[in-house]
């Protein structure tokens, strides 16, 4: 909604250096809100019912995370002084979607939410239905992580009758309006090729991206992680599908510098890839999942024991003998694991940047739910988080590390470019597929006004794994669809104007 002639705006963002990623768009300006939408950009003073002065603070679109675990209250409210304003779920996804959409919507959400088809969820209830339980009816990423103690899901398989089972499962999802086709081949590594080529026909069918964990975590031929990356690019070329490779900074481990030459020659080739990057050397993920098995782990990933940490508690392993017992204790524990100290090596900080910084790549956190010290996971609307709460720090700063330590610090890349990395180019993944998000990740008039303001000087991260609950810094202002979510870096805890980010749904 635009304002009428002579009527002032509802919302006027005063004197700030506006960025707009999409027209390269850097100066001091005026933003004029109406209503849900930017209405104005402008040289001059504004006139507004509110007006907020944003002197010597950036204005840009909020981020977009394409690969947010956290489907929850209060991981979106960490994220959002991240300065997340749209945190979708799309490696893992969730099933059935119209379920999970409706949840949310019943809940409220401070920020703007959605999934793909969780092909891994379609495959334990086909291949391991006994994992759903009574009761059980959304196979959510919580589900999914219960299921690591089922092995069969993993390891086998599929025949011709179980595919047809999967596919059917995955296209409901698609014809409710899930948001492209999420693939954890890593957690599945015995899921067959042609399982993988039935489904990306389907995603090719519908004009899909889909979103892949890659099947292998190593660096050891004939099972590398530049083993997968070569199937992922052949796929992408044989079927057509939009292939969208999540994380490729900790599924290429070490050889980060060998997997970008592929991609970056795919790409060169015209071939339907993208890929994302978080910007931490620490992977984290269900410890009973395939990738941690302690019989090879050291060897594949180039790690020692004293890698590992199990989240929940802060315990930092030290034998195999003690990640065996944890594994088997509670397969479904979160563990985080060094595998690049970019901190301290060199070598290690420049196979991270070949990651963060890939021409074309775009930022994405990764981020997991909050658990409590019990091992729930937390999903009501306390704030602050209860003490003891566990996550990884990149959950609270991921963006805001990118901007403090690759920007600010390092100045290895422009505040353009690092926004253009975290909000446009997400959006420009989904919009073929998804036209909503056309209204995203730029600052312009007509678009959503899903806006951040935040001081250059002081953004920045704060999280540990010793203090996980420490909100970002530097995020003085976070407007999702107009409102105010954050302001002067106060939570708004009655605020939840996230809105469904969805496909129009076939009947």
């Amino acid at each position: 909604m635009a304002a009428k002639p002579n009527e002032p705006y509802d919302i006027v963002l005063a004197n700030g250096r506006v960025i707009d990623p999409e027209t390269y768009l850097d100066g001091q300006m005026h933003v004029g809100i109406t209503g849900d939408r930017i209405a104005a950009v402008s040289e001059t003073p504004l006139e507004g019912k509110q007006v907020i002065d944003a002197s010597g603070l950036i204005i840009s679109p909020g981020f977009i995370d394409l690969h947010s675990h956290g489907q929850y209250i209060p991981t979106n409210r960490m994220q959002a002084f991240d300065g997340v304003t749209t945190a979708l779920e799309l490696e893992y996804g969730s099933l059935p979607i119209s379920e999970f959409y409706a949840d949310c919507a019943k809940e409220g959400r401070p920020i703007n939410y959605g999934a793909s088809v969780a092909w891994g969820a379609a495959r334990v209830a086909t291949i391991n239905p006994e994992a759903v339980t009574a009761g059980t009816s959304l196979l959510d990423l919580e589900f999914f992580a219960k299921s690591m103690k089922y092995g069969d899901w993993v390891h086998n398989v599929a025949d011709d009758e179980q595919v047809a089972q999967i596919v059917a499962q995955v296209e409901e999802g698609v014809k409710e309006g899930g948001l492209g086709i999420g693939f954890v081949h890593g957690y599945a590594p015995g899921a067959g090729t042609k399982e993988m080529v039935a489904l990306c026909q389907l995603a090719a069918e519908y004009g899909l991206p889909t979103f892949t964990h890659s099947q292998n975590f190593s660096v050891l031929d004939p099972t590398s992680s530049i083993d997968s990356y070569v199937k992922l690019i052949g796929l992408a070329a044989t079927t057509g599908a939009h292939m969208h490779i999540c994380h490729m900074n900790s599924t290429s481990s070490r050889d980060i510098d060998k997997a970008v030459v592929l991609l970056q020659s795919a790409l060169d080739q015209g071939l339907p890839l993208s890929m994302g990057a978080y910007t931490w050397g620490v992977a984290e993920s269900a410890i009973g999942a395939a990738e941690w098995n302690p019989k090879d782990v050291r060897d594949r990933l180039g790690v020692d024991w004293s890698d590992f940490k199990l989240v929940r508690t802060g315990h930092d392993f030290s034998t195999k003998e003690e990640l065996e017992k944890a594994i088997k204790d509670n397969p479904s524990d979160w563990v985080a694991v060094q595998y690049l100290h970019d901190d301290t090596d060199t070598h290690d900080r420049a196979l991270l940047d070949l990651s963060v910084l890939f021409p074309g790549g775009v930022i994405e956190t990764d981020a997991v739910p909050y658990t409590s010290l019990d091992g729930k996971w937390l999903r009501g609307k306390e704030w602050p988080l209860p003490e003891g709460s566990a996550s990884h720090p990149r959950t609270a700063g991921c963006y805001t590390r990118f901007l403090r330590k690759w920007v600010r610090e390092r100045g290895v890349i422009s505040f353009i470019e690092a926004i253009r990395k975290s909000s446009l180019r997400p959006a420009q993944i989904l919009e073929k597929s998804t036209p909503m998000m056309k209204k995203k990740g730029r600052l312009q008039p007509g678009m959503d006004a899903d806006v951040i303001v935040f001081d250059p000087e002081t953004v920045a991260d704060r999280a540990t794994f010793e203090n996980p609950t420490q909100t970002a810094a530097g995020m003085k202002h976070v407007m999702v669809n107009g409102t105010f979510l954050i302001r002067d870096e106060q939570l708004d805890t009655d605020a939840f104007p996230g809105r469904p980010v969805r496909r129009p749904v076939k009947n």
